[in-house]
């Protein structure tokens, strides 16, 4: 079936999880190698012979902890960072797939307005906008597609798998192969953490200043409430009390007896003004739009780079936690701490961030965990027939 433009938001919202239950189907049987982040042309300028590659086995547990306990140590009010120098990004092409070749192969839409679906008896068809890959509407895109998620569609991935010694690039390693399962469902059993990715790669492993990193990120999606500064999105009810604000604003009380409103909330020691803590978030701005297409925001997200120094395997991990927490928002300006006291209302949300960043040799088939308050990583670097020094 086809569904017309004045479906229901419930209807639309069915055929989409429709939609992407099937693609995501779709996507682990056909995915064979994970794609390369960036331009071909430049990563094969960077790589060493691959003659020479040595190819090592990754497997990286991620969990946040769920102990109630206050955290002793201090942390900055910091919002998400984007990874950066990321070359590996085979999670995102998991994920959501890029399936542009089959919407171009699909006929072009007859009917104005319609959605494609994965029915059986459904008419699939493209409307002529997503012929175009490059639309940023466009849900196929990969980063669309991932950016409309309410969470990672899988805690434990279950790759393609493959062959080292025929692989020209990173790839996924199957479920079945995964050595920390066991480890995995006792954090479960105990209580102690909240696993939020479980997963193995095959990848070759070069010098620190090859740079090549893997990006990692999974849990809940929050870019549909706050933007990726963690600054939360205007709700409905934040545009209507701005709009009563607004209406006020048109019959202002006079300047003496806003005056005389400051005098009452110092004398009864509701109004204090204080410089801000610089470790502390600035005030959000006014109504903060969600845009049309906004970005994932993930709960976890950051990047993993495992290099050679010499023959010594080492591990830079910087890794990102998300949790949204209650602020008291103070203004920098002594003006704008005056109309908040006067507003009466300085509480919000931020999306603060955590960062798990720590650098360390270790040895392969041995199992390291890097510890934090807010999460615990586990990572396992196996040997393959691939591994020794090739020149």
């Amino acid at each position: 079936m086809i569904l017309p433009k004045t479906c229901s938001v419930k209807d639309r919202k069915m055929a989409a999880d429709s939609l992407w239950q099937r693609l995501h189907q779709l996507s682990k049987t056909t995915l064979v190698l994970a794609a390369v982040i960036g331009s071909q042309a430049a990563v094969a300028q960077q790589q060493p012979d691959p003659d020479t590659w040595r190819w090592f086995e990754v497997e990286v547990l991620v969990f946040a902890h769920t102990n109630s306990q206050p955290v002793a140590e201090s942390f900055s009010w910091q919002g998400p960072s984007a990874p950066e120098n990321v070359q590996y990004d085979f999670l995102t092409h998991y994920f959501a797939p890029d399936i542009h070749p089959a919407i171009v192969a699909l006929p072009e839409c007859k009917v104005p307005g319609v959605i494609p679906t994965f029915d059986p008896d459904a008419v699939l068809c493209a409307r002529p906008l997503e012929l175009s890959q490059w639309l940023p509407m466009n849900w196929h895109r990969p980063e669309r597609a991932i950016a409309l998620l309410d969470r990672a569609p899988e805690q434990v991935v279950d790759g393609p798998g493959g062959d080292v010694n025929k692989a020209t690039n990173v790839f996924l390693g199957q479920e079945k192969q995964l050595q920390l399962s066991e480890m995995r469902e006792q954090i479960v059993r105990r209580g102690v953490g909240k696993p939020l990715m479980h997963l193995s790669w095959y990848q070759p492993v070069f010098g620190i200043n090859q740079n090549y990193k893997v990006r990692l990120f999974g849990g809940v999606n929050y870019g549909k409430t706050y933007a990726p500064s963690g600054y939360p999105y205007a709700t409905d009810q934040d545009e209507f009390l701005a709009f009563e604000a607004e209406a006020d604003a048109d019959a202002e009380a006079p300047l003496t007896k806003r005056l005389a409103e400051l005098v009452q909330l110092q004398q009864q020691a509701a109004l204090h003004f204080t410089a801000r803590n610089d470790d502390q978030p600035l005030a959000p701005p006014p109504l903060l739009q969600r845009p049309d297409t906004p970005e994932a925001v993930w709960q976890l997200d950051g990047t993993m780079h495992i290099y050679l120094v010499g023959n010594y395997l080492h591990i830079a991990s910087d890794l990102e936690l998300r949790e949204p927490q209650q602020v008291l928002w103070r203004p920098a300006s002594l003006a704008a701490q005056a109309e908040q006291a006067l507003q009466g209302d300085n509480s919000g949300t931020f999306l603060r961030s955590f960062n798990l960043e720590q650098l360390r040799r270790v040895i392969s088939h041995e199992t390291h965990y890097f510890d934090h308050p807010k999460l615990g990583l586990v990572v396992q670097i196996r040997r393959t027939d691939l591994s020794a020094p090739r020149f």
